[in-house]
C-alpha cells in the first residue's frame, strides 16, 4: 500500500531496544514507522525531511508500518518476514543484529551458526529460514554485491587491512545494495588517507556523495 513515505522527522525513538521508531510528519500527519537502529542511524536529525521504504503489516485489527533506509533492507525484511513461524519483530530483530550481507551470506551458505548470532533466533528457526529463502535469494535482484564471486580478486584483501571504522562503514553501505566500486569511490572522496573518522561519519559523508553524483 506503501512504497515509501516522505516527510519531516519529529521524533526518533531508541529505547527500549527492539523497539526503534521514527514519527514523520507528512503534511500534518504523523506517521509512526517502526525500523531498525541501522535506519534510525542513517537519518538525518529532527527537523529533517528524508524518506523511508515501508512495508504495511495487517494483523488481526492493527495495521503497523516497518521502514527501512533503502530497498535492499526493505525487500529482505519482506522475505525473512514471509518465512513460516517469522513475524515482523523476529524479521526486524534480524536486520538489527545482522547486516544484509551477513543473512544473504548466511543464507546461500547455510550458516546456521551465523543466523543464530541474533537475538531469539534458534537452531531450529535459522534452518527453516534457510530452507525457505535459499532459492529466493540466489535470484533475488537485490542480491548484495557483498556477496559477488568477484568480491575477493576486487580489492578485498586490501578492505581487510583497513582501520575497523572504514570496514564497518562499508558493511553498511553494501548493505544498502551500493556495489563495491561506488563505495570505493565514496570513500576516496570522503576519508583523506590518514583521517580517522568513525564508521557512522563516513557513512554518512559517503551517502551525501554518492548522491550528489547521481543527481
Amino acid at each position: 500500500m506503501y512504497q515509501f513515505i516522505r516527510g519531516i522527522i519529529t521524533e526518533k525513538i531508541t529505547e527500549p531496544v527492539g523497539s526503534e521508531k521514527v514519527i514523520l510528519d507528512v503534511s500534518g500527519i504523523g506517521y509512526e514507522i517502526h525500523t531498525s537502529l541501522s535506519t534510525l542511524e542513517l537519518m538525518g536529525r529532527k527537523g529533517e525531511t528524508t524518506t523511508v521504504y515501508t512495508t504495511l503489516v495487517h494483523k488481526e485489527e492493527q495495521m503497523t508500518l516497518y521502514g527501512f533506509s533503502g530497498l535492499t533492507e526493505k525487500e529482505l525484511f519482506n522475505l525473512l518476514f514471509s518465512v513460516s513461524g517469522i513475524g515482523p519483530k523476529t524479521a526486524l530483530t534480524l536486520l538489527n543484529n545482522l547486516t544484509v550481507s551477513e543473512i544473504t551470506y548466511a543464507i546461500l551458505n547455510e550458516d546456521v551458526t551465523h543466523l543464530k548470532k541474533s537475538q531469539g533466533i534458534g537452531e531450529k528457526t535459522a534452518s527453516r529460514i534457510i530452507l525457505e529463502l535459499k532459492e529466493k535469494i540466489k535470484n533475488w535482484k537485490y542480491l548484495p554485491i557483498a556477496y559477488s564471486n568477484n568480491l575477493k580478486s576486487n580489492g578485498s584483501t586490501n578492505q581487510n587491512a583497513e582501520q575497523p571504522s572504514l570496514n564497518d562503514a562499508r558493511s553498511v553501505l553494501q548493505s544498502l545494495g551500493y556495489s563495491n566500486q561506488e563505495i570505493n569511490q565514496a570513500i576516496s572522496q570522503i576519508q583523506p588517507s590518514g583521517n580517522h573518522k568513525d564508521s557512522e561519519t563516513i557513512v554518512h559523508s559517503a551517502l551525501k556523495w554518492l548522491a550528489s553524483v547521481k543527481k
